[in-house]
This record gives C-alpha cells, structure tokens and sequence, in this order.
C-alpha cells in the first residue's frame, strides 16, 4: 500500500507536468547564482562550492511549490475525507507523501551532475567534498520537504501553504542562533558553549559544504525531519478525528 501511494504522489507531479516546471525553475536559479553571485567561473570551485552554498535559499523557495498542494488539494477538493477512510493508517500517508516529494527534490539536486562533470574535466575536482556537498543539500531538502507536506496539511488553500512554508523554511535557513540563545546563554553557571552552533541550520549545513562531516551532524537533520513528519502525523491524526 504504501508503495502503491508513493508512485501515485510521485507520478502525480509529472502527470499535471508541474514537476517539467518546477525542475526548470530550480535548474535556471541555481545556475544563475552560481554564475552570477557565485562567481562559479572565476574562483576556485574544486568543491562546487560557488554552486552548493546557495542551495538552501533556492530550495526554500522551490519546494514549497511542490508540497503545497500535497496535502492542500486533498482539503480544498475534499478528497482528504475518502482517503482516510482507506484502510491506510496515518504514518503511511504521512511517509509515502513525504517521501515522494521528497524524491523529486532528490532528482533537482541531481540535475547539477552534468556541471559536476564538466568541472571535473576542466579542474582537478575534491570528489569526497562534492558528494558530501550533495549529501548536505539532500538533507536541507528534506527538512524543507517535511516543513512543506506539515504546512499543507495544515491548510485548504495550497498558495497559502506555499507562502507560510517558504517564511517559515525563511526563518529556519537565515535564523542566527548565535544572536539569539548567546545572552542567554552566557548567563548560566556552567555555559553550553556549544549550543548555538549545534542547533543552527546553517552552520550545520557549511559544514558539509567544508567537508567536515560528523554523525551528530547527520543526527541534526534526521532529527529535525522526524520532528516534523511526526507534527504532520498529529495533524493527519487531528483531521481523522474530525471525520
């Protein structure tokens, strides 16, 4: 079942061809920050640094649109009702309609292969950083896809859901712990020092992009993206008792 609900999702989005759309959106700004803020062909890309560092701001704006309708469409039209009434329980709804948006980020990210080739023809490429650059930009993805899918269900109205999904995934990427928790605390007997930058999405994210990788570091996205698949399951949870 949960299969079948998966490629139902993921086949939905080349079906109505906004996946066409939304892939041709994503490859044109992430090319054109590379380029242009970026400067991908005039400093040293050995790591497709120029071209990664911008990710979390693009995907930002581009996944919203496709978990928007999700789980939105489903309320607006009131086909939600009929779903529930499946012999599915929450967590697989919850889970395949992650998952599927969450491969179409997967294949985005993947559209920037051809570029990773041809820089490895031009320049001597570090092979280890740049999947470590793609493991990183898959995780921010992910956090940004479980934010989207719990956003939509939260809504009737997918341009809604698309507009509180990119200001909420906004705050996540550009929030500065740093400014926020230091006063606080350094005021505490024995300071966590460490605290700021362990729940900082972006010094999380940099330090993939430094290649500096550690298994707390991938537990900080894990976690992050179940926190947020389990709100969308109190909510499907919710709707269910409503019915």
């Amino acid at each position: 079942m949960w299969l079948a609900l998966y490629k139902k999702e993921l086949g939905g989005f080349f079906y109505n061809r906004s996946a066409y759309f939304i892939l041709t959106i994503y490859l044109f700004l992430s090319l054109l920050t590379a380029v242009f803020l970026g400067y991908y062909f005039v400093v040293d890309n050995s790591s497709m640094r120029s071209y990664f560092a911008f990710q979390p701001h693009i995907l930002l704006m581009i996944i919203p649109a496709i978990t928007m309708k999700l789980w939105a469409e489903e309320n607006k039209n009131g086909t939600l009702e009929i779903l529930l009434t499946f012999p599915i329980d929450d967590w697989t709804l919850v889970s395949a309609k992650f998952a599927a948006a969450w491969s179409l980020s997967g294949l985005m990210l993947l559209m920037s292969v051809p570029l990773a080739v041809s820089t490895a023809v031009v320049i001597d490429t570090d092979n280890l950083n740049i999947v470590s650059d793609y493991c990183g930009a898959f995780l921010a993805a992910g956090v940004l896809t479980a934010l989207g899918c719990w956003v939509s269900c939260l809504n009737n109205i997918p341009a809604a859901a698309y507009l509180i999904s990119v200001l909420l995934g906004w705050g996540i990427v550009a929030l500065n712990l740093n400014s926020i928790l230091a006063p606080i605390i350094y005021k505490m007997p024995n300071p966590p020092l460490f605290l700021p930058d362990a729940l900082n999405f972006s010094e999380r994210y940099m330090s993939f992009l430094n290649g500096f990788v550690t298994p707390d570091t991938f537990f900080y996205f894990i976690s992050f993206i179940s926190l947020l698949l389990f709100f969308n399951y109190l909510a499907v949870k919710a709707k269910r008792s409503e019915k």
